[in-house]
């Protein structure tokens, strides 16, 4: 695969691409049944869904299954203070542990090097979740109830969101009904297969604790990417995006090279996709390539590197790099 080089430099762009699978960002689940409620109980089941993520303390361990690789993990969550904090450690394979602590995530790999990268964009956590808006969806998306099941041991509402096009993926959630915590998700490709599957196998909630989750403490000065100078307005426009796609967010920062960089978030509203912007011709991805979910395009535009990368299928992410337009430097 091609080095996705907007995606090599500063911020979590870096940290995110060499996790790989271990720190992917994972969106949750779908089933072709029969509605068993309306959309209104639905969402909140849903918004019940985000708030657990956010306030519930717990341990377990977790399957993770994409392109036919299973990984096994343990996760340790503690909300401290209102600060969530999150530990990833992989029980099969090399050793890796991640660590999410506000807004930085911290991974440690097997010859004992740290990296520690601020986190851009959406949903950057393994169980990402957040609030949904139904007027945001509706167009794109229906939202069902689908019965009953049990998940590790635990029984479970299962939720789906199917997609009304195929510029975005399908969803399963398995919502526990004591917690509200997802323990199981699907997402959904064509002709309704999972094309990545996470499970929890065990769980355990964890009341209120001041002890501390272990993070690492001694991150090398030369490993934590911090964004520099930042950038206001972006110098860029889109024309013809797939549906429902805006732009979220932009920032932009120079490089401890004083290369230009943008990163712009695009979302329907569930679903999102980043933009990498280098300033300059440096040798970056070219056509497309997949690791998992995460499909990337990249290509030179108006002298610039542009990389877009998201777990969306490979239709979305052609149409958002084809849209990309140079509308003038912002920055004079």
């Amino acid at each position: 695969m091609q080095r996705l080089s907007a995606m090599s430099r500063g911020g979590s762009r870096t940290g995110m691409r060499l996790l790989g699978p271990l720190c992917l960002s994972v969106v949750l689940l779908l089933h072709a049944a029969n509605p068993a409620a309306e959309g209104s109980d639905t969402l909140q089941r849903l918004q019940r869904m985000a708030s657990a993520l956010e306030t519930v303390n717990y341990e377990g361990t977790i399957v993770y299954l994409h392109d036919s690789r299973l990984e096994t993990l343990h996760i340790t969550h503690r909300v401290e203070h209102g600060r969530v904090l999150e530990k990833l450690v992989s029980l099969n394979g090399p050793p890796r542990s991640v660590t999410r602590e506000s807004d930085r995530v911290t991974c440690e790999f097997p010859d004992a090097q740290i990296l520690s990268v601020k986190r851009r964009g959406l949903g950057q956590n393994l169980l990402a979740a957040r609030a949904v808006d139904p007027d945001a969806l509706s167009e794109h998306y229906t939202l069902h109830l689908l019965g009953q099941a049990r998940v590790a041991g635990r029984p479970t509402d299962v939720v789906g969101i199917i997609p009304a096009d195929d510029f975005r993926y399908g969803y399963r959630f398995f919502l526990d009904r004591e917690s509200g915590l997802p323990l199981k998700f699907d997402l959904i490709g064509q002709q309704a297969k999972p094309i990545l599957q996470i499970m929890f196998t065990s769980l355990t909630l964890l009341p209120p604790s001041e002890t501390p989750l272990d993070v690492p403490s001694d991150v090398p000065a030369q490993a934590q990417k911090e964004p520099g100078q930042e950038v206001n307005q972006s110098s860029w426009r889109f024309e013809g995006l797939p549906p429902g796609f805006r732009l979220i967010t932009h920032d932009g920062w120079q490089d401890d090279q004083g290369l230009h960089i943008e990163h712009l978030l695009l979302s329907d509203g569930l679903a999102s996709v980043s933009l990498y912007i280098e300033s300059g011709q440096n040798a970056g991805l070219a056509g497309s390539s997949r690791i998992g979910a995460v499909h990337a395009a990249g290509d030179v535009v108006d002298g610039h590197q542009v990389t877009v990368v998201g777990e969306v299928p490979e239709k979305t992410i052609t149409a958002v790099l084809a849209s990309v337009a140079f509308a003038g430097d912002t920055n004079d």
